[in-house]
């Protein structure tokens, strides 16, 4: 089975944000070592949860410090940005790191209405606006847009030697079916939700055209495996309360379960078993639930992630699952 890790870059109670962002350094080099296929960094404003508002910045310094792994955007918000804007920033990562670049891209605001007014001047983006931006921004890198198109005449540079991945994020048969016709890859965020359709995979491959270059298919699941039952569940509480927080309205960050008191303690792990996005249990348990998601929902790849607040113990966790799930 491909492995692969996302990161949303959280920043845990007691961590300073540059200790954060080296952690997401050596996270990467850790499972480079490992093996795993690629190394993604989300896109988030307007939060002091996470690190990640500026995921291609973060890309280049993973790509800097790092020599084979696939480095990628899980993935940059399209609304907020120019097609010729990505088109020219992924193509310059591509061009010093070839081969190596994922040119993930998102439909969602990354953040609150406030941010994404910031980040748009005011403009009001609509998905069928964001879809156009999308197409276009592709178009541009593969200097494939129709000589009609108003933007015909503009070229990108510099041009790599061997252009990004292009994937789609998304989290539902609609947008599995737009990747497809659209010659993209296809992402879908299980670890939002916990719910995926058994089908959708098989749904996006039906929708690609004759002759499609893109057809690879990943899902990302939320992971918290130990050596016990025990401590993968005091693992977990540390992103249930952070989720049972932003559902409640009174978000505080990732903080130490040490932190907690006895009742919310109780409510977290009371979330937590009702909350199906996070898989807990021991590296065996996790490895089986993992393994059956990707053969009955049909996914070429899963992207493991994970909130553990030592990175060392978290390689660890993905180097468990990684022997179990590649035997």
């Amino acid at each position: 089975m491909k492995l692969s890790a996302l990161e949303q870059i959280p920043l845990f109670e007691g961590r300073t944000p540059r200790e954060g962002l080296e952690q997401t350094v050596r996270l990467a080099q850790g499972v480079e070592e490992l093996g795993f296929e690629r190394f993604w960094v989300a896109e988030h404003h307007n939060t002091s949860a996470f690190l990640s508002s500026a995921p291609d910045l973060v890309m280049m310094h993973v790509l800097d410090a790092t020599r084979t792994i696939r480095v990628g955007s899980g993935g940059v918000m399209a609304m907020h940005y120019g097609s010729l804007q990505m088109a020219e920033r992924f193509a310059t990562l591509a061009t010093l790191h070839p081969d190596r670049v994922d040119m993930g891209l998102g439909r969602a605001p990354g953040g609150d209405m406030l941010a994404s007014h910031a980040l748009n001047q005011n403009r009001v983006i609509d998905p069928d606006s964001i879809n156009t931006l999308i197409d276009e921004t592709k178009a541009l890198v593969l200097d494939e847009l129709p000589v009609d198109h108003p933007y015909a005449s503009l070229e990108v540079h510099p041009t790599p030697a061997v252009l990004p991945q292009f994937w789609l994020l998304g989290s539902s048969g609609q947008s599995a079916a737009w990747a497809a016709q659209h010659d993209m890859n296809y992402a879908y965020a299980q670890f939002f939700s916990g719910r995926q359709s058994v089908d959708v995979m098989d749904h996006y491959r039906s929708h690609l055209p004759e002759g499609a270059t893109a057809g690879q298919t990943l899902s990302a699941l939320c992971v918290s495996a130990a050596s016990t039952r025990e401590e993968a569940w005091e693992q977990a509480l540390v992103a249930g309360a952070f989720r049972l927080g932003l559902r409640t309205g009174r978000s505080g960050g990732f903080r130490s379960p040490s932190t907690f008191t006895p009742e919310f303690r109780e409510q977290v792990e009371q979330y937590l078993t009702l909350d199906p996005s996070v898989i807990i249990g021991t590296y065996d348990e996790v490895a089986e639930v993992v393994s059956s998601f990707a053969t009955n929902h049909r996914t070429d790849e899963v992207m493991l992630i994970s909130y553990i607040d030592d990175v060392e113990v978290k390689v660890n966790q993905y180097r468990e699952l990684a022997k179990r799930l590649r035997d």
